[in-house]
Parts: C-alpha cells; sequence; structure tokens
C-alpha cells in the first residue's frame, strides 16, 4: 500500500499529460547543494518556471549535472500542485578537496607535478579530472626515461572535505646499453644507428637516456630510409628490453622485403606542354634506378609546381604505379588534369591587428587580375616573412562561384611585439669589449600617435660603449614613400673610434632616396660628416692629423635574386656602390670610391647544407686638391669580411718603420663557405676558405694571401645578424705573424 501511495504522484502526472491541456512547471528548485548556489546551477538546465513539462527534457539535465563533475548523484522529482508541477533537484556534492599531497617525485619537482594533476584544493573533487591527470603525470615521466615509474592516489576523509594523496614510485631511469637490429640483410648495423636519436650509452658521449617519444620516430626514419632505397614494402617493428633494474636494449625488427627499380616513365591527359618539357623536371626519371619513394613524391610536387605556376592551381597529378615486365620493376604513368587556369580575384587579409592593411598588401607580388602563380605565392611569403613582423603567415586560394577566379588570402597572426628595448654587451676582434643599449620600432607609425605601431616604418637608437668604439646612432625609414616602392630615411651619428695608432671621431648626418624593382633598386645617399683625425702614433702619416668635413653623394645599384633577404638559402644578389665627395658637394676631400659585392647561394644536395660565395673589390682615388686618401677611407683587409687567419687590418700596406697597417686603395677578397645546421636554425657550422688581400694601388692578383678554418654561427631571433666565432689558419704567413687566429664578431645591424 505504501508503495502505490509513493508513486500516487507519478500516476496522477501521466493523467494530466494525456489531457488536452499542457502541464506547466511552476517552481525549479534544488536540494543539498550547499556549495554551489541555485543561480549557478539553473543556468545549467533547460527545465524553467512556466515552461512545459518534459520528462526528456528531464532527463537532459540530470546528465548535463553529472558531466559538471560538482556531483556524486543526481536525482529528480515531481510534486503536482495547483494549475501544474515543481520540479525538484536533489544532489549530493562531491566533496571539497582541502589539501593535495604528492609524495615519492624526486626527478620532477612538486610544482611541475601539481600543474600536470589539472585539479587543485579548495575546488570539488572530480574523479575523472584527476584520473586524467595522473596520465599526464605518467606521460612526463616516460619523457624522462623513467618507464617504470608508478602513479597511484588515495583519497582520505575529512570532516569538512577530503584530502588527496598522489603517491609516486619512479623506479629507475633507463640508460640504453644496446641497439640490436635483426633482419637488416641490405645495410648494416652502423649506418641504421646513425638514423636514429636514441643512442646507446657511450661516456662521455652519449648518456644513452631513453626517451619514450623518440622511439617511434626513429623506427619511422628506418622505414622511410629503406623505402627511399626501393624497399617499398620495408616494415619496422621494435621493442624495449629490460636489463637489469636501470639499463635498457632496443630491439628493432627489420622485414625488408624486395628492392625496386624504376621502369619506364609514361604521361597521360591534357599535357598543354611537350611531354619532353615535362621530364626535364623530374628528380626520379632515368631507367633502373633505385625507386626512391621520396623522389617519386618529388616528381608529383615539381610537376604540381609546374601547373600551378601557370595558373591552373586546380590541377590534379596523380602518379599512377603499375608492376612491369621485370619482377622488381615499376612503371610509373603520370596523370594530368589541368583544370582550368585561375586569375586573382581580390587579395582578402587577415588576422591582422596593428599592423595596417597596405603594408601587407604592397608585398603581395599579386594583383586582381593576374594569373595565379605558385611561384608568386612564394615570393609573397618570403617578403612578409623578412618584415619579422607575422608569428604565422598562410597564403592559400579561395575559390568562389567563379570557375576561373579566386580570391587569395593572406592570413597572419602578429607577433605580440615588434618594438624592443635591448641592453647587452659583446666581444669582437676588432672592437674589443663594448655595451649598448637599443631602441627599435621596425613596424613604426609616425602618424598613428599614441602607438605609433602598424605603418611599417622603422625607427631605430643605438648607444654603444666599448674600450675602441662609442657614440650614437638614431635613424628612420620610410620603405613605401607616398605608397610607393620609393624609400626615403635619414641617420644622425656620433662616432669615436680609439685605434691602437690614431684615434678618429665622426659626428654626421645623412638624407637617403631610393626606388625597388622587381630585381633590382636604385639608391642615392647624401652625407655629410665632421671627422677629427688625432693622436696618430704612425709616422709615415702624423701630417693626417687634424679635421676634416667630408660632403658626399653615394650612389648604390642592387640587383637581388635571393629567397631571404634576411637568411638567405639560395639565390644571388650584387651591390655596386659609387661614393663621389668633393667636387661640387665641396669640402675638404675630394675623391671617389667604388665597391663590388657579390653573394652566392646554393642548398647542397645533402640535408640543409647551404654553400656561400662572397666577392668584395674596391678602389679608392683622390682628386683635384686632394694629395692622398686619409687613412679613414681606405680599404683594410684581415679578419671576418676579407681573410680570415690573419688580424685584423694587418693585410696589406704598412708603415715602413712601426710596421702599422696603412690600409690601401685597392682591395679584393673572395670568401668560399659551407654551412650546415647542427641545432634547428638557432646553431650552424661553416667550413670556409679565404683569398685576398689590399694594395696601395691597383689590384694584384698575383699577391693573394689565403687562409681556411671552421667555425660556428649563433643565431639569436631578436637580432637580425648572428654572432661569429670563427678559427682561421693563415695558408701564407709571413715571419712574425700567427699560424692561426680566432675571429669573434657580434655584429647588431642597424
Amino acid at each position: 500500500m505504501k508503495k502505490i501511495l509513493s508513486l500516487l504522484p507519478v500516476l496522477l502526472l501521466n493523467l494530466a499529460l494525456v489531457s488536452a491541456e499542457p502541464v506547466r512547471v511552476k517552481n525549479v528548485t534544488f536540494q543539498g547543494n550547499n556549495f554551489i548556489s541555485t543561480e549557478k546551477l539553473l543556468l545549467l538546465i533547460k527545465s524553467r518556471s512556466g515552461a512545459d513539462y518534459s520528462e526528456e527534457i528531464l532527463r537532459e539535465d540530470v546528465k548535463r549535472l553529472t558531466e559538471t563533475g560538482y556531483f556524486a548523484e543526481v536525482a529528480y522529482h515531481v510534486q503536482p500542485v495547483a494549475d501544474g508541477v515543481d520540479v525538484v533537484f536533489q544532489v549530493k556534492e562531491n566533496p571539497i578537496i582541502k589539501e593535495i599531497y604528492i609524495t615519492g617525485n624526486r626527478a620532477v619537482k612538486t610544482s611541475t607535478l601539481r600543474k600536470k594533476l589539472g585539479v587543485e584544493k579548495g575546488t570539488l573533487w572530480d574523479e575523472t579530472k584527476l584520473l586524467a591527470g595522473l596520465e599526464e603525470v605518467r606521460k612526463l615521466y616516460q619523457e624522462k626515461g623513467l618507464l617504470l615509474t608508478e602513479v597511484s592516489h588515495r583519497i582520505e576523509p575529512r570532516e569538512d572535505g577530503i584530502d588527496v594523496f598522489v603517491e609516486i614510485d619512479e623506479g629507475h631511469r633507463r640508460n640504453i646499453t644496446a641497439v640490436v637490429f635483426e633482419g637488416n640483410r641490405s645495410f648494416p648495423a652502423s649506418r641504421l644507428r646513425k638514423l636514429m636519436k636514441l643512442k646507446a650509452r657511450r661516456l662521455p658521449f652519449s648518456m644513452g637516456r631513453y626517451k619514450e617519444e623518440l622511439f617511434e620516430p626513429d623506427l619511422s626514419a628506418i622505414e622511410r630510409f629503406y623505402k627511399s632505397q626501393g624497399y617499398l614494402e620495408a616494415k619496422v617493428s621494435g621493442t624495449q628490453e629490460p636489463v637489469g633494474r636501470k639499463k635498457l636494449l632496443l630491439r628493432i625488427r627489420i622485414e625488408e622485403g624486395q628492392q625496386y627499380y624504376l621502369g619506364t616513365i609514361k604521361f597521360s591527359g591534357d599535357l598543354l606542354v611537350p611531354e619532353t618539357e615535362l621530364r626535364s623536371l623530374l628528380v626520379l626519371a632515368k631507367e633502373g634506378e633505385v625507386f626512391d619513394e621520396n623522389k617519386a613524391q618529388e616528381n608529383v610536387n615539381r610537376l604540381q609546381k609546374f601547373y600551378s605556376d601557370r595558373g591552373y592551381i586546380r590541377a590534379r597529378l596523380q602518379a599512377l604505379p603499375e608492376p612491369a615486365s621485370e619482377a622488381n620493376r615499376i612503371n610509373l604513368t603520370y596523370q594530368v588534369e589541368p583544370g582550368n587556369t585561375y586569375t586573382v580575384d581580390e587579395v582578402v587579409i587577415r588576422g591582422n591587428v596593428r599592423t595596417k592593411d597596405k603594408v601587407i598588401r604592397r608585398e603581395v607580388t599579386l594583383a586582381p587580375g593576374d594569373l595565379f602563380s605558385g611561384r608568386q605565392v612564394e615570393k609573397t611569403f618570403g617578403r612578409l616573412r623578412d618584415l619579422n613582423y607575422f608569428e604565422d603567415i598562410k597564403l592559400f586560394p579561395e575559390f568562389t562561384v567563379s570557375a576561373d577566379q579566386a580570391n587569395l588570402v593572406v592570413e597572419v597572426k602578429e607577433k605580440e611585439k615588434t618594438g624592443m628595448l635591448l641592453f647587452g654587451g659583446g666581444f669582437s676582434s676588432v672592437d674589443k669589449l663594448t655595451g649598448f643599449v637599443s631602441l627599435e620600432q621596425t613596424n613604426f607609425d609616425l602618424t598613428n600617435f599614441p602607438r605609433f605601431t602598424g605603418g611599417g616604418q622603422d625607427l631605430k637608437l643605438w648607444v654603444q660603449l666599448g674600450e675602441t668604439n662609442q657614440g650614437f646612432y638614431l635613424s628612420f625609414t620610410e620603405p613605401y614613400f607616398r605608397d610607393r616602392p620609393v624609400w626615403v630615411g635619414t641617420d644622425l651619428y656620433r662616432w669615436t673610434r680609439d685605434w691602437d695608432e690614431y684615434d678618429e671621431k665622426r659626428l654626421g648626418g645623412d638624407l637617403r632616396l631610393g626606388r625597388r624593382w622587381e630585381n633590382f633598386s636604385l639608391g642615392f645617399i647624401i652625407k655629410s660628416e665632421r671627422v677629427n683625425l688625432s693622436d696618430i702614433l704612425i709616422p709615415s702619416i702624423v701630417d693626417q692629423a687634424g679635421k676634416y668635413q667630408k660632403n658626399s653623394l653615394t650612389t648604390s645599384l642592387e640587383y637581388f635574386r635571393l629567397d631571404s633577404k634576411l637568411f638567405p638559402t639560395k639565390g644571388f644578389s650584387s651591390t655596386t656602390t659609387a661614393e663621389y665627395a668633393g667636387g661640387p658637394f665641396q669640402g675638404d676631400l675630394n675623391f671617389w670610391k667604388l665597391t663590388l659585392e657579390e653573394h652566392f647561394y646554393y642548398p647542397l644536395p645533402f640535408k640543409k647544407v647551404i654553400f656561400h660565395s662572397k666577392t668584395y673589390l674596391g678602389t679608392i682615388r683622390e682628386m683635384g686638391d686632394t694629395a692622398d686618401i686619409p687613412i679613414f677611407e681606405r680599404f683594410f683587409g684581415g679578419g671576418i669580411g676579407t681573410v680570415r687567419g690573419y688580424k685584423e687590418r694587418s693585410l696589406g700596406p704598412h708603415d715602413p718603420t712601426t710596421g702599422d697597417p696603412l690600409g690601401g686603395k685597392s682591395l679584393f677578397a673572395q670568401t668560399l663557405e659551407v654551412l650546415y645546421p647542427i641545432y634547428q636554425e638557432i646553431l650552424k657550422g661553416v667550413a670556409f676558405f679565404d683569398v685576398g688581400n689590399v694594395w696601395e694601388k691597383a689590384v694584384a692578383f698575383g699577391d693573394l694571401r689565403k687562409g681556411a678554418g671552421v667555425g660556428l654561427r649563433v643565431v639569436i631571433p631578436l637580432f637580425r645578424t648572428p654572432i661569429q666565432l670563427d678559427y682561421g689558419v693563415a695558408l701564407d704567413r709571413k715571419p712574425g705573424e700567427d699560424r692561426g687566429r680566432l675571429h669573434i664578431g657580434m655584429t647588431f645591424g642597424f
């Protein structure tokens, strides 16, 4: 009878539901919520006062409340009242976490583990959340090579909540004692080990730490290697086998399969160009060569780029392999479906907050109406990257309803800051110990008060204090004057150079104007400076002491085809400058100076290895009443920039009495370098060979000095030039000269 009476409200409610009139919810209340307010809970559910009663909505509300993690139990009951029903949710709250204790950890800080757990004291207990956090802790220990770590937890109730105890048994860090290969018939284990980042313990060269996250990538690297050698069916697997308590053996099993070679290559579809033109693009093309899966994909990429550069941005290229008549050969058919050519409808810019649209748009080499070109998209990417304003840059076509037009979307993510205030110091072989303060905004906007950012202008103030070099430099450049590829700028500077043989002070300024075209630029600099030469210790030029007013016009012509101006890896650049001082510009000095500087970069067929050639030529001649070129305008050789292995400024003419360098009127220097990555883009190695000299009059190629050596390039993201550390050996050493020399350069360009 009691059970029947308890079901009576529900039966009455069901009878009401089948009546013509809908049942209304009069009130929604909660029971059992001590820590979480009713107002907050009402926001989490759909049941509302005045709404139609619905069992389905109530079940959904229970599910929503349960998924919050606030409650151990959630139920509801319905009470019939006049003109409707009251809905009462009965909840049992999870207890409050009063404290979290972590014990047993030695290899990982407690603060680090607390962050991984994802739960904090003072919050409601949520076991699902804690279990996920414990799994993150296990992964962290795996990454550190502690594979046997066990993580557990227990709960202890308190009067006003619970305490959570996380107990860690770290076991032992595992070191790799050996890497054993099985099934490798075609390649020795020594060759395969070089493909892996995980190494066996070989003190002092390798600690042999095992890191779980590197094992699978190592196996994939070995498998990719096999497939690049024609073993297209190769499979690589591996296991970790404990050896004692602290060691681990890696066993790698290889199923090589058959080695395949390239058969014939055919083309099908609408090629649009002679087949020979497409064949010339292929890197896997010679019948009988090892079938390299990477090269086969590179073939597809090159063909895709070929058609994309011609506006066929939706071209479909497929490589269709098929067995040849010989069992170990594979024929390839490249099927081409070019589709339509596309032109640019609009250039759409997204993601920029501070940088003005026009600053981005002027670097885009495609305009509405232009034929889409993959080459131009790559060039645009390089130009935007060189601005150094953005963390991320994406360029892609956005197709519209038109069959032959698409938008070019430029999507950027701006860096937090493009302005830099730097304090620092450095050392170079020439300037010795220096300290500096630099304030620079590379995305300056003179018209944007008070933020002064977003206009693409460059403003820099540099103050330097050092043993031999002190002064300041203030520079402003508008790279697109009146929104045209014309730059204007000005510089003000004051420098003091305390050479061992003399002191030199310069105070001056200049105005700059130039114009850029597709691959070359023409620039002019009008300069006026006051030079004070004093404390001369070189007998043959003591009469040069005094003050000079120098007024000059410098013309520069630059040709460039580089993939990046900041950090080039491919291409060529040539800069010719002609400076004319005195004459109609007046002043105390009358001379002309010509320089030529050429750079050539070429990626070698190794792992990101770059060949670099630099050629530098210069000559200067006096005019009018200037009897001789003063020492501060002459060329010097030796060290970074000319011939390494020799003391800075030591090459060329010397004073016959003291042997001090006098500089010369002609210079030639040729550098050949090979740069190779050591760690990402931050650290690179270099091997170099330099040849050159300085002469009093004309260049004499029969009198060249040579140097060779190795070095490092450390790239600091904040600066635009790397730190150089080079050790050069003097191959044409004269009596009294060092056999070799360490050269250090920290050039912070502005």
